[in-house]
């Protein structure tokens, strides 16, 4: 089963929800993937942040992360409100642990373990979290949420760039907040989102009654835009796309 590309807002919610709460391991997971959720991050790049790369504003809230991307290339990426709290009530729970410098998104066990993600022998709390541990749980964390597909920590950075980039409708926008090199990239990995826009726009246009909106409901539409509506509707998915790349590179003008 092919991964999800991304979740609407309301499976975003759920799924953030179903995060246990229960415990520091829980503050811990429900921090790192609200981060991940709501600033686009790479798993690497998350588990990467050290506590010296959390940037606070008069030392206090937390504002941006400092983190290491793709090629070495390192960012000051924000968060949001609600990561901020939910990274404040984490740091909190690990100092309660003693643990001090170090991973942000570290292990908190401690004792022996035979086997598991840390291999065998003596688990040591402030050490580097697992990338198998995060997937494992993000697909415990879907299940629990009743979301249908194949969720990854992925999904998370799909879901955030759709969001963005529907809400914005600006491509060089998303891209930056996606940090990728060049604006063709994020082009190509989310066209079929242009393309099922086009599609929602055209069906928007029947009002859910099976029929084109008449001109009455519409005024100022005329014949002329009716069989505009028809030949959208005829079009290749090809045809979607590209209709769809023009009105978004429109949308980029206006917002430059």
């Amino acid at each position: 089963m092919p991964a999800q590309d991304a979740m609407t807002e309301i499976e975003l919610e759920r799924f953030l929800e179903a995060v246990s709460t229960r415990g520091p391991s829980g503050q811990r997971n429900l921090a790192l993937l609200t981060l991940m959720a709501d600033s686009g991050l790479r798993l690497a790049e998350a588990l990467g942040i050290g506590t010296g790369d959390l940037v606070r504003e008069g030392g206090r809230v937390v504002t941006h992360v400092r983190v290491v991307g793709k090629g070495r290339k390192a960012a000051v990426v924000p968060v949001s409100a609600r990561t901020a709290a939910r990274l404040d009530a984490w740091m909190e729970a690990r100092a309660g642990l003693g643990v001090a410098e170090g991973p942000v998104f570290c292990t908190i066990s401690q004792g022996h373990r035979d086997a598991g993600f840390a291999g065998d022998g003596d688990l040591v709390r402030g050490r580097d979290l697992d990338q198998r541990y995060v997937r494992d749980l993000v697909v415990r964390v879907a299940q629990r949420a009743g979301i249908t597909g194949r969720v990854t920590p992925h999904t998370l950075r799909h879901t955030f760039a759709t969001h963005l980039l529907r809400q914005t409708g600006n491509l060089e926008l998303t891209r930056k907040a996606l940090r990728h090199a060049r604006v063709t990239t994020t082009a190509r990995v989310y066209a079929h989102l242009a393309d099922r826009d086009v599609e929602e726009a055209v069906r928007g246009l029947h009002q859910g009654t099976g029929q084109v909106v008449s001109q009455q409901a519409l005024p100022g539409v005329d014949g002329e835009a009716e069989a505009l509506v028809e030949a959208l509707q005829g079009l290749t998915a090809e045809q979607k796309r590209a209709v769809a790349a023009a009105l978004l590179a429109g949308a980029d003008g206006e917002g430059r």
